[in-house]
This record gives C-alpha cells, structure tokens and sequence, in this order.
C-alpha cells in the first residue's frame, strides 16, 4: 500500500513539472507512466459513469467508452510527438517528452475524476446545470492537461536548452490530442445525454459555425 501511495505522490509532484530524483531510473519512469496511463483510465470512467447517470445504459456504456477515447487520443500523438521531436532537433530526452505527456493526460483525468460526483450530483437535480458541468468539467480537464504538459516539458530541458526548440513537439502532441480527441468522440458519441456540437466531429463543429 505505501508503494502505491508512494507512486500516486510521486506523480503529484510531476505535474508540477519538477525532476524527481525517484523518478529519473529507466525502470521506475515506465513504471509512473503505465501508471499514470491505469490512473487516468479509471478517472475518465468515472467521469463517463457520472456524466451517464441519469440513464443506466448510457452510464455503463460511458464506462469503457470514455477510457478508451482517452487512451487512443493519448497513443495515436505519441508516434506524432516523437517525431517532431526528432525534426526539431532539440537536446532533449524522449523519456522526458513521454514522461511530461502522461503527467499532462493523468492530471486532466484527474480533474474530471475529482469533479465527476459533482457532475453526477448536478446531472439528477438540475436540467440546466448539469450539461453545463459535464462540458465544462471536460473543458477544464483539457485546458489542464495542455497547460500541465508545456509547464513539465519546459522545466525539463537542459539549462542549455532553448525553449523555442521544444516548440515544435509540444504543439504537435497537443494539436494532435485534440483533433484526435474530437473525432473519437464522435465515433463514440453519445457520451452526454443531451446532444453536442461535437458529436459530429469536424463536421459538426464547422457546420454549427
């Protein structure tokens, strides 16, 4: 139990993009990311449970749903990300890059996981805050996950190196989560009882504008 608890502090203090001791041997950083992976599918499905509720087959759909948008949104920007990486020409670690990348998708599950009883408690008693919450708990849970990701992947360079050369890679993994993101959800879709803009992907979202 204190190994667990000890792992789950550890990536605390990985959000706040500070090098850990404990986390910089080979073995111990795959282990916080698959981790951190198993911690953010659990949250976003307890996420999609709460946002679900009010309808049992929705709930239970959204329990494996959910998860899964998050973790193909998460593999498909890897290969994107590493590459970019490697064209910027920036001296930086890929374990670094991947590290920094699963704090950033771990910290946004765990705003929807911290938010979800909120959400569910709003969804069963009021009709208008409750789609309000479900989207803007999802909202929320990005923004804090693009932001998680720059901080940790700037504080993680070299003294030497320069900020600008980490650009590249940074804004190709967050470009790529999101527009992977937007048509998962549409493949998934229906996710929130009421219906969305995004639950046509693209098309929906550039129909409606």
């Amino acid at each position: 139990m204190s190994n667990v608890t000890s792992t789950f502090s550890t990536l605390l203090q990985l959000i706040t993009g500070r090098r850990v001791e404990e986390a910089e041997g080979r073995a111990r950083r795959i282990q916080l990311m698959m981790t951190a992976g198993l911690l953010s599918l659990v949250f976003a499905a307890l996420w999609g449970l709460a946002v679900g509720s009010a309808s049992i087959g929705l709930a239970v759909a959204n329990l494996y749903k959910v998860p899964m948008i998050v973790l193909l949104a998460a593999l498909f920007s890897v290969p994107a990300g590493l590459l970019a990486l490697r064209v910027s020409g920036a001296d930086y670690r890929v374990s670094d890059l991947m590290i920094s990348f699963f704090t950033a998708v771990f910290s946004g599950s765990l705003v929807l996981g911290v938010l979800s009883p909120l959400v569910a408690l709003y969804y069963h008693t009021s009709a208008w805050a409750g789609p309000f919450l479900g989207m803007g708990s999802a909202f929320l849970a990005l923004g804090t996950a693009g932001f998680v990701f720059v901080r940790a992947t700037l504080r993680r360079r070299k003294q030497d190196t320069m900020p600008g050369s980490l650009a590249l890679p940074t804004i190709v993994m967050v470009v790529m989560n999101a527009a992977c993101l937007l048509q998962l959800v549409a493949l998934a879709s229906p996710i929130l009882p009421e219906a969305t803009i995004f639950e046509g992907g693209v098309d929906g979202v550039i129909a409606r504008h």
